[in-house]
């Protein structure tokens, strides 16, 4: 017989407390081009994996398993942010059914903004670190004016080469916030 804890009858998550102990948590707070970062986790085999199974397969009940043990400091810190999630492809996600980050940030913040979108349809994990430099061309912002004097958290999964984050943050930064923070699920290099 499985025994339940209190936090997980409290909190259900769709995981169980072995595998949330798989996540290799870092919680790197450090500065990117001159704004707090936040990197929560290593990208091991077990992030990859879940997030595979997320993204890739659709299951979009594992949206609460990324943040679980962080949701509370999360929705206090940022209660008053607008959290700008990093763009997904359309088209993937019409045929997921959701988009991957904007359902994890919802798990956090009510002011969810998803003005950031791909030009084009690519993955980032199949381009090479010189193809990596162009993603910047590559990602557009719709209601940048929305921005405007707010705080702003840009939020993505992954750190690989900071293409994406860098990209996101210089469109988020022309909307002429009040302030700006990163935070980032998981990063595959951890030494900064």
């Amino acid at each position: 017989m499985q025994q339940i804890s209190l936090v997980s009858f409290l909190s259900p998550v769709p995981l169980c407390q072995k595998c949330l102990a798989q996540f290799e948590v870092i919680d790197i707070q450090t500065t990117f081009h001159h704004h707090p970062l936040r990197i929560l986790y290593k990208y091991n085999d077990f992030f990859k994996s879940l997030l595979y199974q997320y993204k890739g397969l659709y299951d979009y009940a594992l949206k609460d398993a990324f943040l679980c043990s962080y949701l509370p400091y999360l929705k206090t810190k940022y209660h008053d942010f607008i959290v700008a999630v990093a763009p997904s492809s359309i088209e993937e996600n019409e045929k997921r059914g959701f988009a991957p980050m904007q359902g994890i940030a919802e798990s956090f913040s009510s002011h969810v903004f998803t003005g950031l979108y791909k030009k084009e349809a690519y993955k980032q994990s199949r381009l090479s670190f010189e193809e990596r430099k162009t993603v910047k061309e590559k990602i557009g912002i719709h209601y940048q004016e929305q921005l405007q004097g707010k705080k702003v958290l840009v939020f993505d999964d992954v750190m690989t080469s900071s293409a994406t984050l860098a990209a996101c943050l210089s469109l988020v930064e022309k909307g002429n916030p009040q302030c700006i923070e990163l935070l980032v699920l998981s990063t595959k290099h951890h030494s900064f």
